[in-house]
């Protein structure tokens, strides 16, 4: 049995240990310790990571009764100095405590029970059991945890029985029977968990509500704790300095610019849709047919654009058939297209071409597009639609 130091000191960082046992599973190698400071994964917090020796803990978890430390590569039984990655273990430990005090006073304030935690490499969120939860509540939520949190508050942990569990008022009744680890976060939370937390409220450093989705029939709450808000503020302050001096606008006004600006861009891109319109039309209206046809290859255009200009095309001379590719690398795309007064299926030209390569394609006797792979030269596809259209 694995003695679990991660519960007797949290804050242990590097102690020695005895490898009793090399092994390997579908997972990758592994080692079981005589005691560990690793954080197996488990109740919605990640496992630790560190070193054992030279070799990187990439993993821990409880399998079969044991306590697993995967590891990069094989380690023989003997004694080896343990170091944890210390970062990582206390922003679990920050997240982890801002959690059970989101919780507390969500529930005991406004109703809104937890029903799953999940502790992300980016976001932290908590899952509630009802479909929507208004602003206000949430700004009232976060102003009250972050003055508890300055509080200096103890956060106690300890064994207790079954029967001492009967006594006692938990927040949700714990997930397995026998000797069960209870947090106490003094007069805010008592709870079942078997997590890593800091020993008082300001370990937390600050808690930080994102927003919420919804999700599983409830409300998805996302937040931050700690160092890991520092970090997200962080960011926030990057992204809007770097846009106060794009947009030339205080933070204050930079909505109102923005919306400007998207209206500007808004009108430029009605007028550039108009001008395409505009430029295709004269660009149809200087073609003209070639034995009741016209034929023509483009370099990596837009198959959209072709079937506009085709439509262009076929509406000024409604007697003819049109083929316009598109070519790219080893690839071709090909619009086929009839006039109103031509009895010609678009389709079954389209389907001549495309067995010059390996693609597919589909439309109406009207309009056909498709394409696929080929090294053929277009030569040979204007060759096919001219053998199958030219008057």
């Amino acid at each position: 049995m694995t003695k679990k130091m991660y519960y007797e000191d949290p804050y242990l960082m590097e102690t020695t240990v005895q490898v009793n046992n090399s092994a390997a599973d579908e997972h990758g190698p592994y080692v079981l310790l005589d005691q560990t400071c690793f954080y197996p994964e488990g109740g919605g917090q990640p496992a630790d990571r560190g070193l054992i020796g030279a070799a990187d803990v990439t993993d821990v978890q409880t399998i079969e009764g044991e306590i697993r430390h995967y590891l990069d590569r094989q380690l023989e039984p003997g004694e080896y100095v343990a170091m944890l990655d210390w970062q990582r273990r206390w922003d679990h430990m920050q997240q982890h405590a801002g959690q059970h005090l989101l919780s507390a006073l969500l529930e005991d304030h406004h109703g809104y029970k937890t029903v799953s935690f999940h502790l992300g490499q980016e976001r932290v969120s908590i899952d509630l059991h009802q479909a929507s939860i208004d602003q206000e509540t949430l700004r009232h939520v976060e102003l009250e945890a972050n003055r508890i949190i300055q509080r200096h508050l103890p956060i106690h942990t300890r064994f207790v029985t079954d029967q001492q569990l009967a006594q006692l008022r938990l927040r949700k009744p714990p997930a397995v029977s026998g000797e069960i680890r209870l947090v106490d976060m003094e007069g805010i939370d008592l709870n079942a968990c078997g997590g890593t937390h800091p020993d008082n409220t300001a370990g937390i450093g600050m808690l930080k509500i994102l927003g919420t989705e919804k999700a599983k029939g409830g409300t998805r709450l996302y937040f931050l704790c700690g160092e890991r808000a520092l970090e997200h503020f962080g960011k926030l302050s990057d992204m809007s300095d770097a846009l106060i001096g794009k947009l030339n606008a205080p933070l204050t006004e930079l909505t109102q610019a923005t919306d400007i600006l998207l209206v500007e861009k808004s009108a430029a891109d009605k007028e550039l849709v108009e001008l395409k319109k505009q430029l295709l039309l004269f660009e149809s209206k200087a073609m003209s047919p070639d034995k009741g046809v016209i034929i023509q290859s483009f370099t990596d255009r837009p198959v959209k654009e072709l079937q506009q200009l085709a439509r262009l095309v076929t509406q000024q001379y409604p007697s003819i058939c049109a083929l316009f590719a598109a070519q790219k690398a080893d690839s071709i795309r090909f619009v086929c297209a009839r006039g109103e007064d031509c009895t010609a299926d678009m389709r079954e030209t389209l389907k001549r071409l495309l067995a010059e390569t390996d693609g597919k394609g589909g439309g109406t006797p009207a309009l056909a597009q498709g394409g696929g792979n080929t090294t053929a030269s277009f030569e040979r596809f204007r060759e096919i639609f001219g053998e199958i259209h030219a008057n």
